[in-house]
């Protein structure tokens, strides 16, 4: 009797710890989802901006126009830049979105790595910044100032555009401009620009709020692209380990890793594989952002893995996967 009483006990203590362990995990999770209920920020300069501060290098990266921005030189040769993006940030940050801050990420990045030749192709520091902050949405600022010509008074006429952009598709899904903006009580730019936001800021986080919504909802939308390097024999029209082909396969990966199986095949060739809209999930289990990067990881693991295939994961931008096959192991 005493036997089956202990062993009564004991049963109970572990009920209780595994209902600690579970509730624990619930915990967790539901944490995980408040903390994701508004979109990731990270305010940038307009390219135009830098342009016309001399912050933005055109270069060409073989045969296609690309460009080196230089945000901590910004940061220095623009003495209004730092304080209106701190402005927008308040503003976001007082409605509870989270913040990733330009500056504290440029601090971050070694300088020697703000331009990374991978392969011969260049990364620039755009790149870096979202692969390593990875917001969910970019605002860009553009803004300029002229003298008022109705009046001799040293009168500034300031106008600005934000423009809120889905960080995977690069799209536009929120903007604001404002022209003509006078400084006739002598403010500076940045309390004319911020007084004049926080009017208009309400319709601008409807909109990104309604796009967080569908991207929780039905995946973050990114491209894929699977090229095989120009060094091996191996074509994407072989079969895979005696089963399929490589492109069968990969077609068949895709079907079960993404959202509702949602993509498009464009290029089908025995060189390259492209799909468009593809919708991958946001965030992992434990509530992770999960990019493009991730996924192109996760394809190369399970070509490694089913077909014995050696690939690098090449993917740059936080929404363009891309794959480039060597060969067999």
């Amino acid at each position: 009797m005493r036997l089956l009483t202990k062993f009564l006990f004991l049963a109970l203590i572990l009920t209780g710890l595994n209902s600690c362990s579970n509730n624990s995990n619930k915990s967790l999770l539901t944490n995980n989802i408040i903390s994701q209920t508004k979109p990731t920020i990270m305010v940038f300069p307009s390219d135009a901006l830098l342009q016309r501060i001399d912050c933005l290098q055109q270069v060409d990266n073989q045969g296609s126009r690309s460009y080196i921005r230089d945000y901590k030189k910004s940061l220095l040769v623009d003495p209004d830049l730092k304080f209106i993006i701190g402005s927008i940030e308040g503003s976001f940050a007082k409605s509870g979105y989270p913040i990733e801050n330009l500056e504290q990420q440029l601090k971050q990045i070694d300088n020697q790595n703000a331009v990374d030749e991978v392969d011969a192709v260049s990364k620039d520091s755009k790149s870096i910044l979202l692969n390593t902050a990875r917001p969910d949405f970019v605002l860009e600022i553009d803004y300029d100032s002229a003298q008022d010509p109705t009046t001799r008074d040293p009168r500034l006429l300031v106008r600005y555009i934000l423009t809120g952009i889905d960080t995977y598709t690069n799209k536009t899904i929120a903007s604001i401009t404002q022209q003509d903006i006078s400084n006739k009580d002598n403010q500076s730019i940045n309390v004319l620009i911020n007084n004049n936001l926080t009017k208009k800021l309400d319709d601008f986080q409807k909109q990104l709020g309604q796009r967080f919504k569908d991207i929780n909802e039905n995946g973050a939308e990114i491209t894929l692209r699977v090229t095989v390097d120009g060094n091996t024999t191996l074509q994407l029209g072989d079969e895979c380990l005696g089963n399929e082909n490589y492109n069968d396969h990969i077609n068949d990966w895709l079907k079960t890793n993404t959202v509702n199986q949602s993509y498009t095949p464009v290029i089908n060739t025995d060189k390259e594989l492209k799909y468009t809209n593809i919708r991958i999930k946001a965030r992992t289990d434990d509530g992770k952002k999960y990019t493009a990067y991730d996924f192109a990881n996760d394809l190369r693991a399970n070509l490694s893995k089913s077909c014995g295939i050696s690939a690098t994961n090449k993917t740059q931008g936080i929404g363009d996967a891309y794959i480039t096959v060597k060969g067999l192991k």
